[in-house]
């Protein structure tokens, strides 16, 4: 198998780590709104065997997907809680404590994600981190449309973790989860649904399927290679 490429990204500031991917997709001659299908960065991924792609490279990997199109993804870079994870095609995705942040050369992309406490206050964890099997919280986020327009919403949202943890295939292991559902209620009184798999003991994220936004497509990943 032909080595996967590992991006050192390293000490640079998430804003300029965005920029530079969104260049160098304009500098290809891609355009942002083209909605050409996402390929994974390791060689052969969006059409081999996932399981067989990870096993096969030693770096942090997810298997990550957007409508359905992707593949197997490696670490480029961390900053204290936040991953970001890059495409073949130079499309990037941001994560915070394995949840979706930001993303930038997709056909629509996130911009930005703030979660706070029920009534606003700044939390100290992250809801999913908690022991409760049900937390509320608060979502802002920031997002861009194909159109270019540039959207703004505010969201009340309700994570309900079932009690038992379920076993979980993951493409090089099996895990048991606790399956948590999300539903955001938003201000224009738009609903949408996410699934969270966290681990019981410490309440990381292991797998992820969600709706970022009214109307978004579908974004969901598992860990592959844990870091």
């Amino acid at each position: 198998m032909t080595a996967a490429r590992h991006y050192r990204l390293e000490d640079r500031p998430r804003a300029v780590f965005f920029c530079l991917a969104m260049a160098s997709l304009l500098l290809s001659g891609c355009s942002l709104g083209s909605g050409r299908a996402l390929d994974g960065l390791v060689p052969g991924s969006a059409s081999g065997d996932v399981s067989d792609q990870a096993a096969a490279t030693s770096y942090a990997s997810l298997d990550f997907h957007v409508e359905g199109h992707g593949g197997l993804v490696i670490l480029a870079s961390q900053v204290g809680d936040m991953t970001y994870w890059q495409f073949r095609d130079s499309a990037t995705v941001a994560l915070k404590d394995g949840y979706l942040h930001s993303s930038a050369g997709l056909e629509q992309n996130l911009i930005d994600t703030s979660i706070t406490g029920e009534e606003g206050e700044i939390v100290d964890e992250s809801p999913w981190r908690g022991s409760s099997s049900s937390i509320a919280y608060r979502l802002t986020r920031e997002w861009q449309t194909a159109d270019g327009d540039l959207h703004h919403g505010q969201a009340t949202a309700l994570l309900d973790c079932d009690a038992a943890p379920s076993q979980v295939e993951l493409p090089l292991m099996s895990r048991a989860l606790q399956v948590c559902h999300e539903t955001v209620n938003w201000e224009d009184g738009n609903v949408t649904h996410g699934t969270l798999w966290r681990a019981p003991e410490d309440g990381r994220l292991w797998a992820v399927e969600t709706q970022p936004w009214p109307g978004a497509p579908i974004f969901d990943w598992q860990v592959a290679r844990p870091w």
